[in-house]
């Protein structure tokens, strides 16, 4: 496949205006450096990014020229301490056939890490997966078809698109749009939200907030569960499917034909034999599984 420019192994291509600049933010200065680097991706590569204390976004393009565009943080007492801090702060690129790896790290990984990090934002084809690693910063992703993975804490995570998701977070959200394949959604004290899936099969835990799911499931099980929040599911109209649905101390509703509503628990078949079977479940919040209208 076609890698990396060798050049760019060893030093950034293009430098948008490297600029220093400092700032106080929390009682500390910060020194912040801007840079643009050239990849080449061959289509069907794995993307493998990490960083820390930082965002990750990455966006699919058709577009044949790629990028990795990095902002550096330092951190210090004063300015020449961010400035000292900014140049232990280093990003990687690696390329090796059907792997691209960038990688933020600290030269001193012993040090306390202040403010400082590395956001990193990059243009890849469309047709690639991803591993996503970061910490205290949100991930986003968006038109990749292939399969997507990210750990983060402390930040959202947002994607669109992509077949096989396995995203885990805590203390914020988790947004999917038109996925597909199998998805396995955590968080914590964070809501979870799937809109438009495509013949998903789902695992979705979180607490502390709501669960939002629309669009179709594919033949299996699937789980859906919180605590101390809403859980809703819209499905289409002539959806097959078994449901084990529970709550305490919320309303429970559905307009699906056949189903068994009491105060805590919806139960039952759309029709007889589904192949799908749904648990869902929730504490101290509504349930409601419905009818996706036009």
């Amino acid at each position: 496949m076609r890698g990396i420019r060798p050049a760019l192994l060893l030093a950034t291509l293009t430098l948008l205006g490297a600029v220093t600049t400092g700032c106080a933010v929390n009682g500390t200065v910060v020194a912040t450096e801007q840079e643009r680097r050239a990849l080449e991706i061959a289509p069907g590569t794995l993307v493998i990014v990490e960083t820390f204390n930082g965002r990750v976004s990455v966006q699919g393009t058709i577009d044949p020229e790629t990028e990795v565009r990095i902002t550096r943080r330092g951190s210090g007492t004063t300015q020449a301490d961010a400035a000292r801090d900014l140049a232990n702060v280093l990003v990687e690129v690696a390329a090796e056939p059907g792997r691209l790896t960038i990688t933020a790290r600290r030269a001193d990984p012993t040090r306390g890490l202040g403010n400082s990090g590395a956001d990193l934002e990059i243009l890849v084809p469309t047709d690639v997966s991803l591993e996503l690693r970061s910490s205290n910063g949100r991930v986003e992703a968006a038109n990749v078809t292939g399969s997507i993975v990210v750990r983060t804490s402390n930040g959202a995570i947002t994607t669109r698109g992509g077949t096989d998701l396995d995203l885990d977070t805590t203390n914020d959200d988790i947004s999917v749009s038109g996925p597909a394949g199998r998805l396995f959604l955590r968080t914590s004290n964070g809501a979870i939200d799937v809109r438009s899936a495509v013949l998903v099969t789902l695992s979705a835990r979180t607490s502390n907030a709501r669960v939002t799911v629309s669009g179709s499931l594919a033949p299996g099980r699937h789980l859906v569960a919180t605590t101390n929040g809403d859980l809703g599911l819209t499905l289409p109209g002539d959806a097959v499917f078994s449901i084990a649905g529970s709550t305490t101390n919320g309303t429970v509703r559905t307009d699906f034909p056949g189903l068994v509503v009491t105060e805590t628990t919806i139960d039952g078949e759309t029709a007889p034999e589904p192949a799908i079977a749904i648990g869902a479940t929730t504490t101290n919040g509504s349930l409601e599984v419905m009818i996706q209208r036009p």
